[in-house]
């Protein structure tokens, strides 16, 4: 599919309808020498004078670009540790913990223009009818700079997120006696943990009515993580924070990709196609979650 993930973040109010020219103020530059990090917006399709939003009825696709530099924590503390006993030597005593944290500062800064850097671009959606961005990340940091990242292109946004705080208490009733909400099945895979330790349990590839997951049930284990399928037609794994993650159509999850034309206009086709299946499977997939897991 389109999306690996989905973040379901809800709007108070929906996005400006000149996005496009929004997001114009800030497209991605890259990392400078002495930054760390760098995040903006980019064209959804790498071709000459590609716009940076696609629309698919009410819906508008964009994407964001996160590059940082990535520094081994090994190279900077054997650096900062050479340094440390280096000045430890010459002042014949040892060094307080600000003077070490202001070596490592200065080694970091010095390692920042040799650094290599690591490169994702992210998917992110506007649906009106569900009033909520969905975004192709399960990762906390990268959710939050991208809302970040909106909110200072127009201005201003007002989000909240799903309470996922009965997601274990249901997962767990759902795995235990298989009484799921209408549409949805179980896949086969879970995570399960004991709530007085710190014990985890991830089972995949086997039926989830084997007789030695029900033991753990039985014995007060909780599921934290449950894959599931909706109609028959889209498998995902639903996490007790309520984001989707493994997205994937069943029907053609075992088949090969087959090659894209690299013709723009075959490009974009793609683009549509894949785009039109996700947004229309999760114009009905979200609010079954949103009233069936959700907390209120």
């Amino acid at each position: 599919m389109l999306f690996s993930n989905a973040t379901v973040v809800k709007l108070s109010s929906p996005l400006p309808e000149d996005l496009e020219t929004k997001l114009l103020t800030h497209t991605f530059e890259g990392v400078s020498n002495y930054a760390r990090s760098s995040i903006g917006w980019v064209s959804l399709l790498d071709v000459p004078e590609a716009p940076l939003t696609r629309a698919y009825g009410q819906r508008l696709l964009f994407c964001g670009r996160r590059e940082e530099k990535v520094i081994p924590m090994s190279a900077v503390t054997e650096a900062v540790q050479a340094r440390v006993s280096k000045q430890e030597s010459l002042d014949g005593q040892k060094l307080t913990a600000t003077a070490k944290r202001s070596i490592k500062d200065d080694v970091m800064a010095e390692m920042l223009p040799r650094a290599l850097c690591k490169s994702k671009r992210i998917l992110i959606y506007h649906d009106p009818a569900l009033k909520a961005l969905i975004l192709n990340t399960g990762i906390e940091n990268e959710v939050e700079d991208l809302l970040n990242l909106l909110r200072a292109s127009i201005g201003s946004l007002n989000v909240y997120r799903w309470d996922g705080g009965a997601s274990i208490g249901l997962f767990t009733q759902w795995l235990t006696h298989k009484t799921l909400p209408e549409a949805l099945t179980l896949g086969a895979e879970c995570s399960l943990f004991d709530p007085e330790s710190t014990a985890r349990i991830t089972w995949r590839g086997q039926s989830l009515d084997a007789s030695e997951l029900l033991t753990h049930l039985d014995h007060g284990k909780r599921c934290e993580r449950l894959q599931l399928i909706w109609n028959g037609a889209i498998k995902f794994t639903l996490d007790k924070h309520l984001t989707l993650r493994g997205l994937r159509t069943v029907a053609f999850e075992d088949d090969p990709e087959d090659a894209v034309d690299e013709n723009e206009d075959n490009l974009y086709s793609v683009l549509d196609r894949e785009y039109a299946l996700l947004s229309e499977s999760l114009a009905l997939l979200v609010p079954l979650i949103e009233t069936t897991v959700v907390q209120h």
